[in-house]
């Protein structure tokens, strides 16, 4: 049996570890800890492994609260102490700016959660059925369903009303769709909430319009500690939540709250996981544009939303523009505008990258929120001459963040500020903000 000194955290969450001139990424294991480990891929240069048996145990190594850890895929890092979590993100930053964009510069202290559990207001739940009803998340590393009874990332209210709608399933055997077949009805359950306002929404998601035992299914969940019920129809087996949906119960959209401004969110719609760190972000910004005088200025907002960023920001400019690409996220952004009395903003349905090669306009400040998979070459160029002033970058991912960057810098911007707020509390992603000038 191997076993294995680690050295550090990086970034994907696995332990690094160097034997026989090979590089070792090791899944459940921590600085100055000894593993013996169990092989899952080996490649030229590369081993990956997971943690079979600690030798030699970290001081920072504590017990797990989940019961599901570390079987289920969802959370990383829920056995290690949260200040060592926030120090390893830090280091991830840094490393993938001073590796990849050549960036080594001191950056501002990560912004820690407030709430180290519980802190998520949306989780999506698979469901499955062989010989019996799964509802839960992905095993690591693995397409099959982990069944959940306890989920300590998320709101108490999900574990209750998911464990009761599994019962109800159950009792009037509405059939589980199976991936294989194409057969069966119900696909997922997601469960979202309203930190704001303290409300719950319930979220069924099936392949097809019609559901078996309908009626006594809507009874039946009406009775649950819900304040919304949403039935949506996605045929698509790529994305869990998506397609046209009826509502069953309460409002159709959840409404949430940052100093003073309303948000209609609704039930397919993106939104920021983390309330608390979404309105320390929100405030970051704030601070370094209140003093800018930008009264006479213009902001565009990519990959907007449901116009999050566009509606807080809109008092501080002459002129916003917001561009996102889903059709439902622009009708709420619109509603959001007209709820918050907002006479200078405007959305659009676009691809982002698209609406930069089309418009013949500048903009005095951009604010982006891309996905995963950054900017890239293309839209870097695109952004570096449609920018005069400032460029606002939201990351959830530092390796992409960091050759955006490179990019940037290439082309003339330089960097203001790099801060990191921990969205995802014991997992090892990390949303960054990085400010750049002209």
């Amino acid at each position: 049996m191997e076993q294995l000194n680690i050295e550090k955290l990086i970034n994907g969450g696995y332990g690094l570890g160097f034997k026989d001139g090979k590089t070792y990424m090791i899944e459940n294991a921590y600085p100055d800890e000894i593993v013996e480990i169990d092989i899952l891929k080996n490649t030229k240069n590369i081993v990956f492994g997971k943690t079979k048996k600690v030798v030699k145990q970290s001081k920072d190594r504590v017990s797990s609260v989940c019961n599901h850890f570390p079987k289920c895929g969802g959370c990383q890092w829920i056995n290690y102490k949260y200040d060592k979590q926030i120090e390893a993100k830090q280091n991830i930053v840094k490393e993938q700016l001073r590796r990849i964009a050549k960036i080594d510069m001191d950056i501002d202290s990560i912004e820690p959660s407030l709430l180290q559990y519980q802190y998520r207001n949306k989780m999506e739940f698979s469901v499955s059925k062989e010989e019996e009803l799964k509802i839960g998340l992905n095993e690591k590393n693995s397409s099959k369903i982990l069944d959940i009874e306890n989920c300590p990332i998320s709101p108490n209210i999900f574990d209750k009303v998911r464990n009761k709608v599994k019962g109800i399933i159950n009792t009037l055997k509405i059939p589980v769709y199976n991936y294989q077949t194409k057969k069966g009805v119900i696909k997922h359950i997601i469960l979202r909430k309203s930190f704001s306002q303290n409300k719950t929404m319930l979220i069924i998601v099936t392949n097809s319009e019609n559901v078996p035992n309908e009626n006594e299914l809507k009874s039946e969940l009406r009775k649950l500690p819900v304040d919304s019920i949403i039935h949506v129809m996605n045929s698509s087996d790529k994305v869990k939540l998506r397609g046209p949906y009826k509502t069953w119960k309460g409002e159709g959209v959840l409404i949430e709250e940052f100093d003073g401004f309303t948000y209609q969110i609704p039930p397919t719609s993106f939104f920021q996981t983390n309330y608390e760190i979404t309105s320390k972000m929100l405030k970051h910004i704030l601070d370094y544009l209140k003093p800018k005088k930008t009264d006479n200025k213009s902001l565009l907002d990519l990959y907007c939303g449901v116009g999050l960023f566009s509606v807080y920001f809109s008092p501080l400019f002459k002129d916003v523009k917001g561009v996102e690409f889903s059709k439902i996220s622009i009708k709420a952004a619109n509603a959001n505008k007209n709820i918050n009395f907002l006479k200078n903003a405007t959305f659009y349905v676009a691809d982002a990258i698209q609406f930069l090669n089309k418009s013949k306009n500048n903009f005095d400040y951009i604010i982006i929120d891309p996905p995963r998979a950054g900017l890239g070459k293309n839209g870097v160029e695109l952004l570096s001459k449609k920018v005069n002033n400032s460029l606002i970058y939201i990351s959830c991912d530092p390796s992409t963040l960091a050759r955006d960057l490179k990019g940037l810098t290439e082309k003339g911007f330089k960097i203001k500020s790099i801060k990191s707020f921990d969205m995802f509390p014991n997992t090892f992603h990390v949303e960054t903000i990085v400010i750049l000038e002209k």
